[in-house]
């Protein structure tokens, strides 16, 4: 594949929170354009983010017309996108259709999202294992936030694969649910979590932090880990978004591989 042909987006929602890009998107970013010899712009979905931090410590960040421009000005053949989310729903099919507006000004494609078949939710399921690395004797609830059909679907099949592979510890919750909340006691119950007096983890499934990620797992009295908290269980937070970690942005370039490689 040619450097002078193809450019990478690298498409997210954004964050306006530095540090987090910086640990995740800008890591991801760099992992693609080492693996790949290709130029990776760092495109983010929310205009109103995206030209907020805009050239902020000299990073550049494009929302998706302006990486469109930026590409046929430099007179590239091919732009793929390979964009962060967990699912192929909302956030997903909405960068889908954007780019589709142009495709008869330069040839778009789009790889699969981190969780897009059974195969893909076992994969992912090893490697939060591989980093979590839980403790037996401790509880871990996964927080998912993107709301669609398409990821409870992932999600649940997510939960699935953890506890067929042995870790009935780890449950994965949608903070989308009405109840999510709810939910969770339910299962802390059901594994006696207060009586073992377990240390229930928090682990948000979010690529990187952003400020509605906070308010709602953390910041507030009326945040899930506080909630969890009042009713009586001994609860932590992770903090980390998964693109900290070596093991899950590895997923990216895989996608990338499975999407232009026969």
């Amino acid at each position: 594949m040619d450097s002078k042909d193809t450019v990478i987006f690298l498409s997210s929602f954004g964050t306006s929170i530095l540090r987090a890009a910086e640990e995740s998107y800008y890591k991801i970013q760099d992992d693609l354009e080492k693996a790949t010899g290709l130029r990776v712009l760092q495109v983010y979905t929310d205009n109103d983010t995206a030209k907020a931090v805009n050239g902020i410590n000299g990073k550049r960040i494009y929302t998706v017309e302006a990486a469109i421009q930026d590409s046929i000005v430099n007179k590239y053949k091919e732009a793929i996108a390979v964009p962060v989310f967990f699912a192929e729903g909302e956030l997903y099919n909405s960068l889908r259709s954007r780019l589709d507006f142009y495709r008869e000004t330069i040839d778009v494609r789009m790889t699969n999202a981190v969780m897009y078949s059974p195969k893909s939710c076992d994969e992912v399921a090893q490697i939060m294992i591989d980093i979590i690395k839980p403790d037996p004797d401790n509880e871990y609830i996964l927080v998912g936030h993107e709301a669609s059909a398409y990821n409870d679907k992932g999600y649940d099949m997510l939960g699935s694969r953890l506890h067929e592979k042995g870790f009935k510890n780890m449950e994965v919750i949608k903070l989308s649910d009405r109840d999510s909340v709810g939910q969770a006691v339910a299962y802390l119950k059901e594994r006696q979590a207060i009586s073992r007096d377990a240390q229930v983890e928090i682990i948000p499934l979010v690529v990187a932090w952003g400020d509605y990620m906070a308010g709602e797992l953390y910041n507030s009295d009326n945040s899930f880990m506080w909630q969890l908290r009042k009713a009586g269980y001994r609860t932590v937070f992770t903090g980390k978004g998964l693109g900290e970690y070596e093991a899950f942005r590895k997923i990216y370039i895989k996608r990338f591989n499975d999407l232009v490689k026969p």
